[in-house]
């Protein structure tokens, strides 16, 4: 749900009614749209490769 709240800036509550299926569809759309970002200037993280704090 933090992917949904972040990317299409949900609450709790407008997730509440979602059946287990449909979280997870909108989580996939989540990550996509949020991948997308990531080719338009930002810099993605590699899997497995945490970035470091400063």
């Amino acid at each position: 749900m933090a992917d949904l709240a972040i990317v299409f800036h949900w609450t709790p509550t407008d997730c509440a009614e979602l059946t287990l299926r449909e979280l997870m569809e909108w989580r996939e759309r989540a990550r996509k749209r949020s991948s997308s970002e990531d080719s338009h200037g930002a810099r993605s993280q590699t899997p497995g490769h945490p970035r470091r704090r400063r």
